[in-house]
């Protein structure tokens, strides 16, 4: 398939919020949209969490009245994600440009999602596979479409895993 999802990076809530409504109608936007957001981790976590909740499911947050989002993500879960990449920012960094090959450099201006294949999953229910550059094999994240047309990550946590150390720790014990 080799589909690419390009984006420049995003730090305002209401501007990820309008660009995601902008193109939510597409399975594979929400993706990416998910993927700014933990980019976003390192610098603002709780910006980085109500960005999340927009393109996740709603049954993985909590109402939080301090969230631009009125949502907060649940600990367990998209919760535990987020501390997964807060502990090793080259796993969202992996897939958006970033290889172990180039120690998980990429452009703020120029994120490059690839698409590897999908596999329908029922009615309006796929399984997409997202390219790491840090992994060996392609990475399943599940989306489905709401009511209102949106879709939005229903199982993700395939890619809070692990990547390969950067080329320029490799050999260093």
């Amino acid at each position: 398939m080799g589909k690419k999802v390009t984006k420049s990076m995003i730090t305002d809530f209401d501007k990820f919020k309008a660009a995601w409504e902008k193109d939510a109608e597409s399975p594979y936007e929400p993706i990416m949209y998910y993927l700014i957001a933990a980019l976003n981790i390192e610098d603002d976590p709780k910006l980085a969490d109500a960005m999340m909740t927009v393109v996740v499911s709603k049954r993985d947050s909590d109402e939080d009245d301090r969230s631009p989002s009125g949502l907060k993500l649940r600990a367990r879960g998209g919760g535990y994600f987020v501390q997964q990449f807060a502990k090793n920012p080259n796993i969202a960094r992996s897939y958006v440009g970033g290889t172990n090959e180039n120690d998980y450099k990429f452009s703020k201006s120029n994120l490059a999602m690839t698409i590897v294949r999908e596999q329908e999953m029922g009615d309006k229910h796929l399984k997409i596979f997202i390219q790491s550059g840090g992994k060996d094999n392609p990475t399943p994240v599940q989306v489905r479409q709401n009511k209102h047309g949106q879709w939005k990550l229903t199982e993700y946590s395939s890619i809070c895993t692990g990547v390969k150390k950067p080329a320029s720790e490799e050999g260093d014990f």
